[in-house]
């Protein structure tokens, strides 16, 4: 049995010092892809939570935006309403007086029995004979007057159709709320789960790296396709897509043929903007939010901070993208809004230096961020 225990140590030792006896190693190899690979699906289910969560804010901002639209129009429909109804009541009154006034002069021709009976005739009836009336005085027409009939009836629906849309405008804006407010306890759970079980400066470093990672493999994507800039115009693709590598950063792609696209000259109000949004450092993120002092979402920071400057941008950062002269990202100056993803969900302040400074999500603050050119869908340039 000795001799035997002794065999078997030495065949152990033989196998070792050889190589063979691999099996530990290559579970703790798989167990390194495994754990990398359930890293990788908790990052991208944060960063889809985000997506969504960003896109639902971008919804809730475009029915804000329209809500305050609404309004004026509303009240501009109903101001043009009153003032034919006036127009009408104008007429209908002169007409009563002519009637009047051949009742006690005598005139000759039937007079309509609603100044006598008025109570018994409907309003289209009192309309017919009114016109009657008015046709055989020769003061109007039928026509004129049934034309100005038609526009108030015209009016008035374009009234009523204003304000059901402001009405479901209303139902819009607390549908979306709502949703947010579901979503965004499921992204807080999952978050504070993945800082508990990886660390929060784990996760952060994490986060970092997989955002390196894809700029790297968007820069890899488009070699051979970065623009170049001529005599003060650079030559750009008129579409969104993001870019190459250029001087350091990711620069905007062109096809050969494209036509140079002039640059607009950086807004002088550039600085007012920066300084603004600087400013809000610290202010928590929040659904909808363009207060200062108090919270912001991403888009209400951008439209805050430009409004300081004197520049009115829409709180969407799909429509604030889509009111704006736009710019090659490699080309990119303080002041320049950034937005992300497509269908766009996210904007921030261009600072210089590849930051920008912006309000990023549910449970963070305003706060400064390596820009990620591999995501970033255009830059636009206020001012």
């Amino acid at each position: 049995m000795p001799t035997a225990r002794r065999l078997r140590s030495t065949l152990l030792g033989v196998a070792l010092a050889a190589g063979f006896v691999v099996g530990p190693q290559v579970v703790s190899a798989d167990g390194v892809d495994q754990a990398q690979q359930e890293l990788d699906r908790i990052l991208g289910e944060l960063e889809g939570l985000r997506d969504q969560l960003g896109q639902l804010d971008e919804d809730y901002g475009a029915a804000l935006d329209r809500q305050a639209e609404l309004s004026v129009e509303i009240a501009a429909a109903q101001a043009k309403v009153d003032q034919m109804s006036t127009e009408l009541g104008g007429v209908e009154a002169t007409l009563q007086d002519i009637a009047v006034d051949r009742l006690t002069s005598g005139g000759s021709g039937e007079l309509s029995p609603i100044f006598s009976t008025a109570s018994e005739y409907s309003a289209a009836e009192q309309r017919d004979a009114l016109g009657r009336l008015a046709l055989d005085t020769g003061e109007t027409t039928v026509d004129n007057l049934q034309a100005m009939l038609d526009d108030l009836e015209d009016a008035r629906q374009v009234l009523a159709r204003k304000q059901q849309e402001a009405a479901d405008v209303v139902t819009t804006l607390e549908r979306k709320q709502a949703e947010f407010a579901e979503l965004e306890q499921v992204y807080l759970q999952k978050y504070e789960q993945a800082k508990n079980d990886l660390g929060a400066a784990r996760l952060a470093a994490e986060e970092e790296r997989r955002a390196a990672a894809a700029t790297v493999r968007q820069s890899n994507n488009t070699v051979g396709i970065t623009g170049g800039t001529t005599g003060g115009t650079t030559t750009v693709s008129p579409g969104r897509g993001g870019g190459g590598t250029v001087n350091g950063s990711t620069g905007s792609g062109s096809g050969a043929g494209t036509p140079a696209v002039s640059v607009p000259a950086v807004s002088g109000k550039a600085g007012i903007a920066v300084s603004a949004a600087m400013g809000q450092l610290g202010v928590p993120y929040r659904f909808a939010g363009e207060t200062p002092g108090v919270a912001f979402d991403c888009s209400g920071l951008t439209k805050w901070a430009w409004g300081q400057a004197g520049v009115y941008l829409p709180h969407q950062s799909a429509g604030q993208y889509a009111s704006l002269p736009h710019v090659p990202k490699d080309q990119a100056q303080p002041g320049d809004l950034v937005f992300y993803y497509s269908p766009i969900g996210h904007v921030g302040i261009y600072i210089g230096g590849g930051q920008m400074v912006h309000a990023p999500q549910a449970g963070d603050v305003v706060s400064i961020a390596t820009v990620h050119w591999n995501k970033v869908v255009g830059v636009g340039r206020p001012g």
